[in-house]
């Protein structure tokens, strides 16, 4: 087994001392949004070696240090197992804590196909890895899924377009009833959403509508979309992206509650910490409440404008571990409270979220406080886990028969 050190992400909408005082660090006073636990190249977790006395299959010895990313690039059959190496060559997932104070921009991510042509070609035209610019620094989908830790607020998947247009009429504005006019007539819903993100977006008249939104926001009996679309227009002052955010499913996470987002569906965390597990990709197209970069017409693509129900889900009870199903083959996310649980070999990371918790493998065992984490390989064979409040582990699915 491998302690692991996250890599923070100093994002401006993060809280100030949750992430930092999870992982036992004294606050900086400095936004903190993100935690990594994973093995991205862009900021891989550091991997402590803990067991032993010799040099272990990465040429480590107990104590010493080495980014994840490159500890499983040393022994990848022996980290990831023999198949998964041969398949994927590196962990296929990536393990967070978001800590959110203000919203997330409007995002969408492709899915393998459309990752794997949009890499090839900005590769292609010699774009950095690293450029504002650059939309697909991987090869990879990213479908994600967020536990709730605390009570959170996302938006998520798009409306039914009559319910959207009801709220546009209620903003009372020229601009605002002819969107919702388009809506209520269109025919095929799928291509009015697509459509209305583009209007939104490229508008003259778009101000006049942001402006009735923060109007309207603080108001008795105000439609909730409209409510939480208007907080994000005072939090991003002239982004028409909070024009999109009416369109979206308002989604209330109590905690342990989750929500699972593919690709295509155009979504946004609000508020509150949560515990989130997506591929290892990084892989991003925003909509809008962001300062970086809007590629409209590549948004369009890849947004899938199918109205849907929110994407909440349905958690599966098995004694002390809660399973959370994702319809994905990079990662299965089980939390264990109070008890204990089993689980096959395979590259896993073991965190504890609240309380403490005791991880033991075929070759060794790890204690961990709040906010500790441990990489488990392949190697170490069936691992279980004894949780004192609240663990998540996090592994690949095993093939279905």
């Amino acid at each position: 087994m491998y302690r692991l050190q996250p890599a923070l992400q100093h994002y401006a909408w993060g809280m100030t001392d949750v992430l930092e005082t999870l992982v036992g660090l004294h606050p900086s006073g400095k936004p903190v949004a993100e935690a990594w636990w994973g093995a991205h190249t862009s900021a891989p977790a550091t991997a402590t070696a803990v067991h032993g006395v010799d040099a272990d299959e990465a040429g480590l010895y107990p104590g010493e240090r080495l980014g994840l990313d490159e500890l499983i690039a040393r022994a990848p059959a022996t980290m990831l197992g023999p198949e998964l190496a041969a398949s994927r060559e590196r962990l296929p997932y990536l393990l967070k804590v978001l800590a959110i104070a203000k919203p997330l921009s409007l995002q969408v991510h492709p899915d393998m196909e459309q990752a794997e042509a949009g890499f090839v070609e900005e590769e292609a035209r010699g774009v950095p890895s690293d450029a504002p610019t650059r939309t697909f620094r991987d090869r990879s989908h990213k479908p994600e899924m967020i536990v709730a830790l605390t009570p959170m607020t996302l938006l998520a998947g798009f409306r039914p377009a009559k319910a959207v247009a009801a709220d546009l009429v209620w903003l009372g504005e020229p601009c605002t009833r002819r969107w919702a006019e388009d809506l209520a007539n269109a025919t095929e819903p799928t291509v009015a959403m697509g459509d209305y993100i583009q209007r939104v977006l490229r508008d003259p008249d778009a101000p006049a509508a942001l402006e009735a939104l923060i109007d309207v926001g603080g108001r008795t009996g105000t439609p909730e979309n409209l409510a939480v679309a208007s907080a994000a227009a005072l939090e991003f002052p002239g982004d028409p992206g909070a024009l999109v955010a009416i369109a979206l499913n308002v989604v209330r996470l109590a905690p342990g509650q989750a929500c699972f987002t593919g690709a295509g569906i155009i979504h946004s965390y609000q508020s509150g910490v949560g515990v989130e597990i997506m591929a290892n990709s990084d892989n991003v197209v925003r909509a809008g409440l962001t300062p970086k970069p809007v590629d409209i017409d590549l948004l369009v693509t890849l947004t899938d404008g199918t109205p849907t129900p929110p994407p909440v889900v349905a958690a599966e009870r098995h004694g002390d571990a809660t399973f959370y199903p994702a319809p994905v083959d990079e990662f299965a996310l089980t939390m264990v409270e109070r008890g204990s649980a089993a689980f096959p070999p395979g590259p896993r990371i073991v965190l504890a979220v609240e309380g403490t918790a005791t991880a033991r493998s075929e070759r060794g065992m790890l204690s961990l406080a709040r906010g500790e984490a441990a990489f488990v390989p392949y190697v170490d064979g069936t691992l279980a886990v004894d949780a004192v409040g609240a663990t998540v582990v996090v592994e690949v699915p095993l093939p279905k028969p």
